[in-house]
């Protein structure tokens, strides 16, 4: 998630371009980071 969506994300505002950055960076961090808490809260529940 880190690599790949971040530079994605710095790329895109690096070239002015922010469709890009929006769309695949920004967006698919955040779906990202929510499907690792979801997860993360799975995994407290079955502690």
């Amino acid at each position: 998630m880190h690599l790949e969506h971040r530079m994605r994300t710095f790329q895109g505002a690096f070239h002015n371009n922010p469709d890009y950055s929006l769309w695949y960076g920004w967006s698919e961090m955040v779906q990202d980071l929510t499907e690792i808490r979801t997860l993360a809260e799975e995994l407290r529940e079955r502690r």
